[in-house]
């Protein structure tokens, strides 16, 4: 034993310095502070105007082409629209020359989790301008090191911080037992008011309700919400169900939940009802962001899970989470009670048939992906979602009213964006095609305009590089756990040294009085 534990100590120290020098090499491990936070120390803070000449427009207050524009912004607002034969440009403006191409209005994605700082940047870069993140983080996970999303949104909102307009939900309101260790469940209508109360004073946009909630508490809930001028949105709680989500005066329900079961993988309502449903949604003004790009990515085969390991999107993914995604993406696949290795296709169908029912029935459908989740990539997965949208059988105006107009509606934030008019927030995206003629078209960008700011498609590309590039380690990254292991092997080893000294040395006086001590252990 007295030979064995310095030897001992010095491999343990070994493998768990070269643990941290493998971590840091690869950028898994970094102390850096997110890039958007240099990227935005970078940008300028005021902005010449700008003037989008002979430029067609896509204004999204109804299914038309306005040709031949000049659009000019000035103070982050659109200031003109008009014929470009008759709107005169100021000469301190920047002049983008927009023959041949098309303005539509920024997206907005209804459903995100705002976790990493460097997402927004992925947002912004495929033409995301606003966003509604889903869960706000208080308590637990301010503590953990997440980001607080309404101290960033004070940072956008002061030009101090780049990225889209946020709107965000409080900590979700869920009961017992609890979805994640995060969340503090609520299990008294008394306590559930108080927050709903709090969050409404920390200037939280909407309350979200979760699964297991009682009737009780979301009664309250709801109740206290409607007091106090909050909107809530969310899950079907369980206990409470669809018909009761349908009657409460709940804004919308995220991921079809409610209509569809996604651990089981099956219809919670009957199958011959789709179409009642559906109107009854259309009845009670409830509009449901349904998230269908997440599903097909879900519980996946080892060859679907490389597949989504090497989408393009991932290189812009930090280190760190690229490493902790296949654990978290495994557990995921867990939880669900459908065994089948045809869960993506099969939610996918059963998302498909209730979106159409949806559609056909006038229901609201709104523009959401879920991003951050496991291999779906904030910003990318909108692309997808309106791809998916138009296959569930909306057509490709009603797709992206789905992220723009209609987002602002839900919100009643149409007077801010959500079009393309005067006085309107100048959230917009220049595209080298119509975007009416095919969604994919959004992604065949010339720049995005973000709250006034023009940001040409190879401006957008350096800072995705960039970012990239603020991913590998520097050189003091790189050797630190080096110089740290070898100061705690010279330190520690003399230690040990003493310590067993000392021990021998006890223990031979201890046999000088007759007890016995053992001087080698069996393994």
């Amino acid at each position: 034993m007295k030979t064995h534990l310095p030897r001992m100590m010095i491999i343990l120290l070994w493998i768990v310095g070269l643990s941290l020098l493998y971590l840091t090499n690869t950028g898994v491990l970094s102390f850096d502070k997110p890039y958007i936070y240099q990227y935005s120390q970078e940008s300028p803070t005021e902005y010449p105007p700008v003037a989008f000449v002979n430029v067609n427009v896509v204004p999204m207050d109804s299914e038309r082409v306005l040709r031949n524009q000049t659009v000019i912004v000035h103070d982050n607002v659109i200031e003109t629209i008009g014929d470009s034969g008759q709107v005169q440009v100021r000469a301190e403006a920047v002049v983008v020359d927009g023959t041949d191409h098309y303005l539509m209005p920024g997206l907005t994605d209804m459903h995100v989790h705002i976790e990493y700082e460097n997402d927004m940047l992925l947002m912004v870069a495929n033409g995301v301008t606003s966003v509604r993140n889903m869960w706000g983080n208080t308590g637990r996970k301010l503590w953990w090191g997440m980001p607080d999303q309404l101290e960033l949104r004070r940072h956008i909102e002061a030009g101090a911080l780049f990225g889209p307009t946020i709107y965000t939900a409080g900590p979700i309101m869920e009961g017992s037992p609890a979805f994640h260790p995060m969340v503090e469940p609520f299990d008294l209508p008394g306590e559930a008011r108080k927050s709903v109360i709090w969050q409404a004073q920390q200037g939280f946009d909407f309350i979200k309700v979760y699964d297991h909630l009682s009737p009780e508490v979301y009664q309250a809930v709801m109740e206290t919400a409607v007091a106090n001028d909050i909107p809530v949105v969310g899950h079907v709680p369980f206990a409470v169900g669809l018909d009761g989500v349908l009657a409460s005066g709940q804004v919308t329900i995220e991921h079809l939940a409610g209509y569809i079961d996604s651990d089981e993988a099956t219809f919670i309502i009957p199958q011959d009802q789709l179409d009642d449903y559906a109107e009854k949604t259309r009845e009670a003004g409830v509009w449901n962001v349904v998230t269908l790009s997440e599903y097909p990515k879900s519980k996946e085969t080892p060859a679907g899970m490389e597949r989504l390991q090497n989408q393009p999107g991932m290189v812009y993914v930090s280190p760190g989470v690229r490493f902790l995604t296949p654990f978290f993406y495994t557990m995921t696949s867990r939880s669900h009670t459908y065994l089948g290795i045809d869960y993506p296709r099969r939610m996918t169908e059963l998302n498909r048939q209730m979106v159409e029912a949806l559609h056909e029935a006038g229901a609201g459908i709104l523009l959401g992906t879920d991003a951050a989740q496991a291999y779906h990539i904030p910003g990318f997965s909108i692309h997808e979602e309106l791809v998916l949208l138009v296959d569930a059988g909306l057509t490709p105006y009603e797709a992206i009213e789905a992220g723009t107009r209609n987002a602002a509606v839900v919100m009643e934030k149409l007077d801010e964006f959500g079009t393309i008019e005067a006085g309107k927030r100048a959230d917009m995206i220049l595209l080298a095609a119509n975007p009416l003629d095919d969604v994919g078209n959004i992604q065949k960008r010339m720049g995005v305009m973000l709250n006034g700011r023009w940001l040409t498609e190879a401006q957008l590309q350096a800072m995705l590089a960039g970012l990239v590039d603020s991913y590998k380690p520097s050189l003091l990254e790189r050797l630190w756990p080096l110089h740290a292991l070898i100061s705690l092997v010279l330190n520690v080893y003399p230690l040990c040294f003493k310590f067993l000294l000392k021990a021998a040395h006890i223990g031979e006086r201890i046999k000088r009085i007759g007890v016995f001590v053992p001087t080698r252990i069996k393994s």
